[in-house]
């Protein structure tokens, strides 16, 4: 984050108004607070959310589902069902907490994040933010309340806020946010932070959107559609490397579509005119040939004519020469 952009004293004032906050059960209260992907679960849905609506989502998704793997194989459609489509970015979230799970399992070949406890901090920040759909609220706050590393977790709705209570004198990235807060405060009262932010969070009102369109929320490792990684793998097989569907049709939606057939089209209409130029050449060249060969033939027909023309010659004087011993003898 850009030097000069942050005030620190504004940050102080903002923590003294909001208080310590209320202490949260860090999965929500519907499943242990010691089960790292319970939390996860829960801040999946604390982020760009109230603590009100993540809670009753997380009571909605527990009852739903048997355990965790049962979650990873739903559709996130399905789980849009469960959570309500008016829930903020459902189907982003949806698909973000899909991935995640499903990364998860394709490491460990299991739904379990225990593995982190006998590993460093630095190593267990690692692991989580290679983890593919994570946000960085998402990885904070599981590190932070799992695993002890201080981290204070931000999403760009706080960021919003701290913009407008003038903390932040421009927007900036969430993840970025983070590291700069957790330098301002100390690690033993991290927590404490946290929870004043996220009820500073709750208690304030909506802030209001940012001009323009939204751009995606970048997490450490972009959502990649099943469609996508069908067509990355077709791409390295030597394969088509439009983005298909299950059917095998090219997705309207997908925005490398068009650039592939635009670079179709554009290769089509180049092709003809680099053709051009060879056929020319090879027109040329069978001229070319042609003529060595015409000179061949004119070459024979000289020969032959004058093979025909000595002969004639060689003739005459033969029949001259036997005359005249034919008259000397008489």
């Amino acid at each position: 984050m850009k030097s000069g952009v942050a005030d620190p004293k504004n940050l102080s004032k903002l923590l003294k108004k909001a208080g310590k906050g209320e202490a949260q059960p860090a999965a929500g209260g519907h499943a242990s607070d010691d089960d790292p992907i319970a939390v996860l679960i829960f801040s999946f849905l604390l982020w760009e959310a109230t603590t009100k609506q993540a809670t009753e989502a997380m009571k909605k998704l527990m009852a739903a589902t048997v355990d965790y793997n049962d979650l990873r194989v739903c559709l996130p459609n399905e789980i849009v069902a469960l959570i309500g489509s008016r829930y903020p970015y459902a189907l982003e979230r949806a698909q973000r907490l899909k991935l995640t799970l499903q990364s998860i399992y394709l490491d460990r070949h299991e739904v379990s994040l225990d593995h982190l406890a006998d590993m460093g901090k630095r190593e267990s920040k690692a692991f989580m933010e290679s983890l593919r759909g994570i946000t960085p609220y998402v990885s904070a706050r599981v590190l932070q309340r799992c695993f002890g590393v201080h981290l204070v977790p931000v999403d760009d709705r706080l960021v919003d806020l701290l913009v407008e209570a003038k903390v932040l004198d421009e927007v900036v990235e969430a993840g970025a946010c983070s590291s700069w807060i957790s330098r301002q405060v100390k690690s033993q009262v991290g927590l404490e932070v946290s929870d004043a932010l996220r009820t500073y969070v709750d208690e304030s009102p909506k802030p209001s959107k940012r001009p323009g369109t939204r751009p995606p929320v970048l997490a450490y490792d972009l959502p990649v559609s099943e469609d996508e990684v069908e067509a990355s793998s077709e791409s390295a097989s030597g394969g088509t490397t439009d983005s298909v569907d299950q059917k095998g049709t090219p997705k309207a939606s997908d925005p490398r579509v068009g650039t592939s057939k635009k670079v179709k089209k554009s290769a089509a209409k180049k092709a003809p005119s680099k053709k051009a130029p060879s056929k020319k050449a090879s027109a040329k060249k069978s001229t070319s040939k042609k003529k060595p060969a015409a000179k061949k033939a004119t070459k024979k027909a000289t020969k032959k004519a004058t093979k025909k023309a000595t002969k004639k010659v060689t003739k005459k004087a033969t029949k001259k020469k036997v005359a005249k011993k034919s008259t000397r003898k008489r």
